[in-house]
């Protein structure tokens, strides 16, 4: 019987999946029609992803995610400049760094993909 991995659960799993509930829900709440079709177009690979562990693709998509969540730092900075925050935007800065986490494990997550398989052997 094969050993729990969790080193391999956290670097290759987690990530994805927090990605596919957080865009799924957000295709659920929009209305815009495009931005379902992305929403889901995005949501799709990170579920292929998950099934191919495609090291161009877990780069390509932690890059974009992490610029996507430096962005929503800098929209945040900017309503707590304007004096707009509330203690509510503390909930949303917590989101923002797990998703910069997630973001850099989906980046450096299948670095050692090869090393895991060879030192189970």
């Amino acid at each position: 019987m094969k050993a729990l991995d969790l080193k391999k659960i956290f670097r290759l799993y987690i990530p994805s999946t927090v990605f596919i509930v957080v865009f799924a829900t957000y295709a659920i709440a929009s209305n815009m029609t495009i931005v379902n079709i992305i929403a889901g177009s995005v949501a799709l690979l990170i579920f292929a992803n998950l099934f191919l562990k495609n090291v161009l693709i877990n780069r390509i998509l932690g890059t974009i995610f992490l610029l996507g969540s430096f962005y929503m730092i800098l929209a945040l900075l900017d309503d707590i400049v304007d004096g707009e925050a509330t203690i509510e935007y503390l909930f949303g800065f917590f989101m923002i760094l797990l998703s910069i986490a997630m973001s850099v494990l989906l980046i450096i997550g299948y670095n050692k993909q090869h090393n895991i398989g060879l030192h189970s052997r």
